[in-house]
């Protein structure tokens, strides 16, 4: 249903009096699960009539739940299918404003087993392929609990949360340098301890190469896909004493195929999918330093907190700006978040999730797409929301064709 603010609050007015329609029933009930919209149809009704509004629609919410049986109605079906998650659409201005919502138990873990209906598909779970240095590898998400390997001096356990940890021994600075690799396929996320305690976390389709044990000046490692890190502080230590206040700090260096990060202890998020055309980096904590590749128009950028940098594929064109924090670490905290996304941006975030093919047959929608949804939503709950704003979409095993 594509509606503007003055279609909306007629809609409501006709639930007020008892004449709205099932579908427009099933809208206003989506629509108490969001209630946050930007722009909000609501902002010309008082405090108290918005609060009686939401007791109105929660009472019909439990009604329905409470009824909900083999015998339900086709408006209860439509209602039931939707309760795990509530879509809403408001058409405003040129672009499609949504919201999709799970209930408090499906939001409980980033990632979890569901269901498969037919046609559907499943979002994605924690897995990942360790690469040990003699190119063995391990299904992570098959390996049991403990130690799995020891490479280079570093004992490499995995958590019952499913995490790895390298853990560096002791003497390690004499040790023979051995490069791990861990990657994510479509379809999977994962989440490490490097050997110098910095957290990493995987999105789908990308991958991180380190060395087992960090020696030297500086901490190098390589990455693909999209990838956040949280950076332990490490310094250098000269002689038996040590003290932070007076010590060098170890660098830490990101390499990808466009440009190299230097990081001295912060929280970042890197998006550098060969697809996007451009490789983003978006700094919440600390101090980074943005150099991008060889054939740079520009120089480096020294990035603080707030800010990303957007280093172009080809020329390694190099420009700063601020950043959308909620939308550059979205992935990393269960979501997908657009800013007036348009199909094609959006899709090759769910191929990458949902591990499917996405094919366009006719012309390519130009609608532009600005909310949230949960990457623990099937498949289709991401394709209804095309569908609302006149998008055809369908499932053909793990192909979604958009058009006719």
């Amino acid at each position: 249903m594509n509606i503007d603010n003055k279609e909306f609050l007629r809609i409501l007015e006709k639930y007020r009096n008892g004449q709205a329609s099932a579908e427009e029933e099933d809208f206003l009930h989506a629509y108490y699960n969001m209630f946050d919209l930007k722009e909000d149809p609501l902002k010309s009704l008082g405090e108290s009539e918005k609060n009686e509004l939401k007791k109105s629609i929660r009472a019909e919410l439990k009604a329905r739940i409470d009824t909900g049986t083999e015998g339900t109605t086709r408006k209860d079906r439509f209602y039931m299918r939707w309760s795990a998650a509530a879509a809403v659409l408001i058409l405003v201005s040129s672009g499609i404003w949504f919201w999709v919502n799970q209930t408090e138990e499906s939001a409980k873990s980033p990632v979890q087993s569901v269901t498969i209906h037919k046609q559907d598909i499943a979002p994605g779970t924690n897995k990942a392929i360790l690469t040990l240095g003699d190119g063995s590898t391990i299904m992570l998400d098959d390996a049991v609990n403990g130690v799995l390997a020891k490479e280079g001096g570093a004992a490499i356990n995995k958590t019952k949360d499913g995490e790895i940890v390298y853990e560096a021994g002791a003497g390690q600075a004499k040790r023979v340098v051995t490069y791990n690799m861990v990657a994510t396929p479509r379809g999977g996320q994962y989440q490490l301890t490097l050997p110098d305690g910095s957290k990493v976390w995987l999105n789908s389709a990308s991958s991180i190469r380190f060395p087992t044990v960090f020696n030297g000046d500086e901490r190098k490692v390589e990455i693909t896909g999209e990838v956040y890190f949280e950076v332990a502080k490490k310094f250098k230590v000269e002689g038996s004493e040590f003290k932070e206040q007076h010590s060098e700090r170890v660098p830490f260096i990101v390499m990808t195929a466009e440009q190299e990060v230097e990081v001295l202890g912060t929280h970042f998020n890197i998006n550098a999918y060969a697809d996007e055309g451009e490789t983003k980096t978006t700094l919440l904590e600390g101090s980074v330093r943005v150099t991008p590749g060889r054939n740079s128009v520009t120089a480096s950028k020294l990035l603080v907190p707030g800010q990303e940098s957007i280093v172009r594929s080809g020329d390694h064109a190099t420009s700063v700006r601020q950043a959308d924090i909620e939308k550059a670490v979205a992935w990393k905290n269960g979501y997908f978040k657009f800013d007036r996304e348009d199909i094609q941006s959006l899709m090759r975030q769910v191929s990458r999730w949902y591990d499917v093919d996405v094919e366009y047959r006719g012309e390519i929608p130009s609608d532009e797409f600005v909310g949230k949804i949960k990457r623990t939503a099937y498949v289709s709950g991401v394709l209804r929301i095309l569908e609302l704003s006149n998008v055809k979409c369908r499932v053909e095993g793990r192909k979604i064709i958009i058009g006719n």
